[in-house]
């Protein structure tokens, strides 16, 4: 698809980047025989090519249909090529390992020609088959007269953009609504019923959630009810999985009810959709039913962009409309120039139109004033004139949005991208985020010499900055624990990702051989034997399946993983957690290019693989909430990028199993 293409280029870039042709050890002559001229040759090809790359990122916006053609001839060279000199890496490694050791015989390589001399032709014939195929992409670019333009080294970008992560979101605007929404939860007279609902209802990125969270966390309503609970439904009512939310609520707050004798309760269900199979009354009603009603007075507020929706569940639903002209301009300024700051390159007139454009809409708003707040005025101009929607309604959300997406540096659209993977109203743990953008190479090095996981953390502060991520929560220390992603940005990350990362729902897309990352919902895993260049696999929201459609998920994800390993060779992040195993497969150790392995909740694992030193890429094993792990395998302690390990078990008997440690001098999480 053509917005998959922009960011498919600079992976390429980032691709060669990383290919080094320098001294080889004296065991990897051997490997290298037949493939050191054709990858020379290769690198000769990239480097004409790779320099007109950028201009077709900036034409692609609006490319001719031969453009695009060539753009997808490249993505696949792109991936095929990673491929490659992932298998040619993992060889070297191994091959590595293997003289380390001492253990040469004992060691199974992945690939089909054993005898070095074999693997060497292989490799070049390979090698030399995507050179010829660069060099017909080559000759096919002259044709479309594209410039040499460079980009900006991701590290100088990320040092000079602000990434204030901790800054807090102010609300503007709204008091006449915001007045009507406390009067019907605080007048004690509107207190006939048990239950009372008022929804909330307008179109998407008008602010409902952020509205709604003011009124939730308002010292009145503090003190009015006894209880408050905030579920985020993100889809139609689904009874069950709403009350599983409410329940779990109820029991972290057990202990703080004790006492109160005010038990009137204000639930927030948000962002509920309509249900596909059109029964939303019947589900309304058993919902309602199902809810607490031994006093009266409670309250429930609703949002919803469904107009259907808000007339079932309330009688006099509350429209939301766009923020009035002067609230619109008071945000747009807040976040462009800082608070109570203004620009000298915005005159009364161009201010007018901004607000106009903009339509009263905060996330477009603010998107568009981070996007554009170190611009000078002629580019304020052109922009306004140009590239800014007329008037911003429902189906041109996306594009407007993806105004602020297109200048971005490419590792960060590599970044927002990959976030496709997970569920609408998802949130998103940053931290393993972050590992799962490292894994995939996203992430480079900075020249201040940072680690890797520094760096990804600035690429994220960044996106946050821009309003592609919101809904932030920090830890106790002031980091940053998770966030969310707004519903459009959701969309506008699916749509830029195309066909390469999937996420598998019940009914939904099927793996295909070309897919590279996937995750999965509530569907089954019956087409992964497919899908031989898998990078990521992650399984999703486990404790929200019924426990019948979760075992049939983890007992075919057992059945097929020992038989699928040889081709999930180039796997970089596999997340198995809250899974029964007793024990993983020994076979699991020849993902070797495998950097993120996550077992948290794994509550029967017993023991990890003896041949753990075999992944020897490893940087985050997270084995948090293992109860039934007896020791750590000897051979961890050669693990020599490991950063993270969640919880170190020391067998309670001496075993063979189980010797002394070493190493790990990488390790700073334990």
């Amino acid at each position: 698809m053509v917005t998959t293409r922009s960011h498919v280029i600079a992976k390429f870039i980032s691709t060669i980047h990383h290919m080094k042709l320098g001294p080889l050890a004296a065991q990897e002559i051997e490997l290298w025989w037949g493939v050191k001229y054709q990858l020379r040759k290769l690198m000769s090809t990239v480097t004409t090519i790779k320099d007109v790359l950028h201009d077709a990122e900036e034409k692609v916006q609006k490319p001719p249909a031969q453009l695009e053609g060539w753009l997808g001839k490249l993505q696949e060279a792109v991936y095929d090529a990673e491929d490659l000199l992932d298998d040619f890496s993992t060889e070297v490694q191994r091959k590595r390992l293997m003289s380390r050791n001492k253990i040469s015989r004992e060691v199974r390589t992945f690939f089909s020609g054993s005898n070095q001399f074999v693997y060497g032709w292989q490799t070049g014939h390979k090698v030399k088959e995507l050179r010829e195929r660069l060099d017909d992409i080559v000759s096919e670019s002259e044709k479309f007269h594209l410039k040499v333009r460079y980009e900006e080294k991701a590290s100088l970008i990320m040092i000079r953009e602000p990434t204030n992560s901790s800054e807090p979101e102010i609300f503007f605007g709204r008091e006449d609504e915001k007045k009507r929404v406390m009067s019907f939860l605080l007048n004690s007279n509107d207190e006939i019923e048990s239950v009372s609902v008022i929804s909330v209802v307008g179109m998407g990125g008008l602010g409902k959630t952020t509205f709604s969270q003011s009124i939730f966390n308002d010292e009145q309503v503090n003190s009015h009810f006894g209880l408050k609970l905030w579920v985020g439904v993100s889809g139609g009512f689904d009874v069950k999985k709403i009350l599983e939310d409410v329940s779990d609520q109820l029991q972290s707050l057990k202990s703080k009810l004790k006492g109160i004798e005010n038990r009137k309760y204000l639930l927030v269900l948000d962002d509920v959709w309509d249900s596909e199979d059109g029964q939303d009354g019947e589900k309304w009603d058993s919902l309602k039913q199902s809810l607490p009603r031994e006093d009266r007075g409670n309250k429930i507020i609703i949002t919803t962009r469904s107009d259907a929706i808000a007339k079932l569940t309330s009688r006099v639903p509350l429209q939301l409309k766009g923020l009035a002209d002067e609230d619109s301009w008071s945000l747009f300024s807040n976040k462009a120039f800082g608070p109570g700051q203004e620009s000298n390159n915005i005159d009364k007139n161009l201010k007018k139109e901004i607000v106009e454009r903009c339509c009263g809409v905060p996330l477009v708003i603010k998107a568009i004033a981070r996007l554009m707040s170190s611009k000078d005025r002629a580019q304020w101009l052109s922009f306004v004139k140009q590239e800014l929607p007329y008037r911003i309604k429902d189906d041109n959300i996306i594009h407007t949005l993806k105004l602020s997406y297109d200048p971005l540096p490419s590792y960060k659209k590599h970044c927002f991208a990959y976030c496709s993977l997970l569920p609408k109203g998802h949130e998103i743990d940053v931290k393993s985020l972050l590992q799962l953008w490292i894994a995939q190479g996203f992430i480079s090095s900075s020249s201040l010499g940072e680690c890797l996981e520094t760096v990804a953390l600035r690429c994220f502060e960044s996106l946050l900055w821009r309003s592609f991520f919101h809904e932030v929560k920090m830890d106790r220390f002031g980091d940053i624990r998770s966030c969310k992603m707004h519903d459009f940005m959701h969309d506008l990350a699916t749509k830029v990702a195309g066909s390469h990362s999937i996420k598998v729902e019940r009914g939904g897309n099927r793996i295909c051989e070309w897919t590279r990352h996937v995750s999965f919902d509530k569907g089954l895993v019956l087409s992964l034997p497919c899908a031989e260049r898998l990078r990521t696999l992650v399984l999703l929201q486990a404790g929200q399946m019924d426990r019948g459609a979760w075992e049939s998920i983890c007992r075919d994800f057992r059945l097929l993983l020992s038989p699928l390993i040889e081709k999930l060779k180039h796997l970089k992040y596999l997340d198995l957690s809250n899974d029964d195993m007793k024990a993983l497969p020994n076979s699991i150790t020849n993902l070797v290019n495998l950097q993120v392995l996550k077992l948290i909740g794994c509550r029967y694992l017993k023991e990890l693989p003896r041949g753990i030193n075999k992944l020897i890429n490893l940087r985050h094993l997270d084995n948090y909430r293992c109860e039934s792990l007896e020791y750590m395998p000897c051979g961890i302690g050669k693990l020599t990028s490991l950063q993270t390990l969640s919880c170190f078990v020391i067998a309670k008997y001496r075993s063979p199993k189980s010797k002394m440690v070493g190493g790990l001098d990488e390790l700073s999480i334990l």
